[in-house]
């Protein structure tokens, strides 16, 4: 019963979420149904840990208000052997609650996306609300400023086209009225506008004047605007690449890629070790201006052509220079008082070698920040599958502490059914909910690492859960608890006194 609760009130999420692009659209009840039992499965993960500390809250509270926490006390059986028939199915609750994070979830979530996206293909028109600017259509941006109540008669329409290659250039489309429709088996959805005109401006061809700016207007009677709906296609296909995100991955393909993330970071990384080779070669300037030239096809093949054998010329004559450059030349090069190797060059081949330095360090500079990149896109991408692979285990471990919490606290409280125990769960399932949240935003600004981030939780909740099974082992009671606080109230107060 508490676990259905517990669904109940995390399914309103889903309601809350979705509410505007479901209801009064059309969708039939069975499909709405069939995505909300998607959901459900999909949150089963997060609504197992409250179960536990809802259900362990109310049975030791109906034990200890109706004395039989007293009696079997007063017999000799302890608190801690009572709760070892709750610990074995806190254990075993958890079990499942790592079979539906690896399985359930996974299959669910998947599921629930292709259905979701076969509903919007099915009827295009649902995405089209009044007086909302709708972008589902690829370079197309549709507003309705009113919708009739069968859903396909519309009026005062406005439609962008971004379609064009230049966009900033206004192309629009404004009508009256018209009807909008999606015929059976095929891939277009169709707008039939009436009384409209359309808004056009064009690329201007008047070299002398740059800043004229052709405008064209067109009235027309009708006008089917045919819209391709293989954006939807799209999607539908790429759930399949979905796959690999961290949040549809079981435990066994998240270990794969954070191995494979791992070792693409290290072979990324290798890429900038000792990567100096031609940094001090002139050769490999030219070699790069050459595939350049070979690449540009606006050059004719003769200017082409011509350039190869101009360099060739300079080629044979540089190794020709070389060879009467003899040994006593060398003897006679004086070095004295030069402060560099590049002030022994004529100024002419200096300026030379500098930009062919300078176009050698920005090419090596643009690689070494595109390895960089990569690198952290790989950090970031492992540090996630980390997280969500902790976070499985985590939703697990949980439950076991959940019990911890709630069993104690129904002996203490001494209070069964839905008041009290209802109330104190959802304390510290708010505290659960907080800390999980709070983990993940302090795990993405870099603050806290993935397993520290998933954790936080448990960490959280552990010494709560030894201080309260400490005070229920020792008989304490809600009043015992109330002496505990004022006391620390007034060490508290007394301490600042006398400050």
């Amino acid at each position: 019963m508490a676990f259905f609760v517990a669904e109940f009130v995390l399914v309103m999420q889903f309601l809350w979420k979705y509410i505007d692009e479901i209801v009064g659209k059309g969708i039939s009840l069975g499909v709405l149904l069939e995505l909300i039992f998607y959901f459900a499965v999909r949150i089963i993960p997060e609504a197992v840990p409250v179960t536990i500390l809802i259900s362990s809250v109310m049975v030791f509270g109906n034990l200890a208000e109706k004395h039989e926490l007293s009696s079997m006390k007063s017999a000799g059986v302890s608190l801690t052997r009572i709760m070892i028939a709750g610990f074995v199915l806190s254990v075993f609750t958890a079990l499942f609650s790592l079979f539906a994070s690896n399985y359930l979830k996974v299959r669910a979530d998947h599921k629930f996306k292709s259905r979701f996206i076969s509903v919007r293909k099915q009827d295009p028109s649902l995405n089209i609300e009044e007086g909302v600017f709708t972008s589902d259509f690829k370079n197309f941006i549709i507003k309705v400023g009113k919708k009739e109540k069968d859903g396909g008669n519309i009026n005062d329409i406005l439609i962008y086209d971004n379609s064009g290659t230049d966009k900033k250039k206004i192309n629009m489309l404004v009508a009256d009225h018209g009807k909008m429709y999606s015929p059976e088996g095929s891939s277009y959805f169709i707008m039939d506008l009436e009384d409209g005109e359309q808004y056009r401006e064009l690329t201007t061809t008047n070299s002398k004047n740059k800043n004229s700016k052709p405008f064209v207007r067109t009235k027309f009677k009708s006008w089917s605007k045919i819209f391709d709906m293989s954006t939807f296609d799209f999607e539908a296909q790429n759930l399949s690449s979905n796959r690999k995100k961290y949040d549809l991955k079981n435990t066994i393909n998240l270990l794969k890629g954070i191995d494979s993330l791992s070792t693409e970071r290290i072979t990324n990384k290798e890429k900038n070790y000792y990567n100096y080779s031609g940094l001090l070669s002139i050769e490999e300037v030219k070699e790069e201006k050459k595939k350049a030239m070979k690449n540009d096809t606006t050059l004719p093949k003769k200017v082409t052509d011509a350039i190869a054998k101009k360099e060739e010329q300079e080629k044979k004559k540089n190794q020709m220079a070389k060879k009467k450059f003899t040994k006593k030349q060398h003897e006679k090069l004086d070095l004295a008082g030069t402060s560099s190797l590049l002030a022994t060059f004529q100024d002419r081949d200096a300026k030379s070698i500098i930009r062919s330095m300078k176009f050698l360090a920005d090419k090596k500079g643009d690689n070494i920040s595109k390895v960089g990149r990569q690198d952290t896109s790989f950090k970031n991408m492992r540090s996630a599958y980390i997280l969500r692979l902790h976070q499985m285990y985590s939703w697990a471990v949980v439950c076991i502490v959940f019990l911890f919490i709630g069993a104690p606290l129904g002996s203490i409280v001494r209070k069964g059914g839905y008041g009290y125990p209802l109330l104190i769960a959802i304390i510290f399932f708010m505290l659960f909910i907080v800390m999980n949240i709070l983990g993940e935003k302090l795990h993405k600004t870099g603050e806290f690492s993935a397993i520290t981030a998933a954790w936080l939780p448990n960490i959280i909740l552990v010494p709560f859960a030894v201080i309260i099974s400490y005070l229920a082992l020792n008989d304490a009671d809600h009043n015992t608890i109330r002496g505990y606080f004022s006391k620390l109230t007034s060490r508290i107060t007394s301490a600042k006194s006398a400050a």
